[in-house]
């Protein structure tokens, strides 16, 4: 259901972090390679990093400096102030806008799509990958929200649809839950900070 948000000002990357830049991190960590690192068809330097888990995304983002983006932060990327159906507007997606329903098989260049870019400049927010967040799949009312904390809830919200997913899910409001240890061919990720850290 519909619902109001205060979010505060972040920064957020402009593309899913990269099999390029998570090399970076394995070579100076060494961080075990995630599921698929080796699979020639995922593991091209410009494609988004996938197969990694949650703690995977977590570790890279402390490493970066940078944080994984609560899912509020990763909805208002995607609405922008004008509310938008999808990250690009209100036009449904096309492959010119988005890679999605298995039309390329994998995930593709994350510089790809332009014409599916946010006004602000923000690139695949709907498919290509779901991207890991910060947060736990919680209902949004807050009754049903407390008893699903009771019940020990761990899976984690992912947003943004992926190469393999069907339209209804690059919608700037869809959300899934995955559980934490999953390592996905279809998922990523990618990081974001809050606005008053300008040292990094």
């Amino acid at each position: 259901p519909p619902f109001e948000a205060q979010v505060e000002p972040f920064y957020i990357d402009a593309c899913p972090v990269t099999n390029e830049k998570y090399a970076e991190f394995l070579q100076a960590t060494g961080h075990a390679e995630p599921k698929f690192w080796r699979n020639a068809e995922l593991n091209g330097p410009q494609q988004p990093v996938v197969g990694v888990t949650w703690a995977d995304a977590q570790a890279y983002a402390a490493w970066a400096g940078k944080q994984l983006l609560t899912e509020v932060q990763w909805e208002f990327a995607a609405r922008g102030k004008a509310n938008r159906r999808y990250p690009w507007g209100v036009q449904e997606p096309d492959q010119t806008r988005a890679n999605y329903g298995d039309y390329l098989n994998m995930p593709s260049i994350v510089t790809m799509h332009e014409d599916g870019m946010t006004p602000e400049g923000i690139y695949d927010l709907a498919g290509n990958v779901h991207e890991w967040t910060a947060d736990l799949l919680l209902p949004y009312e807050p009754q049903r929200r407390q008893a699903a904390i009771r019940a020990g809830e761990v899976r984690r919200v992912v947003r943004g649809g992926s190469w393999h997913s069907p339209a209804a899910e690059l919608r700037s409001a869809s959300r899934k839950g995955v559980f934490p240890e999953s390592q996905l061919a279809t998922l990523g990720f990618r990081c974001g900070l809050p606005a008053r850290n300008t040292e990094k």
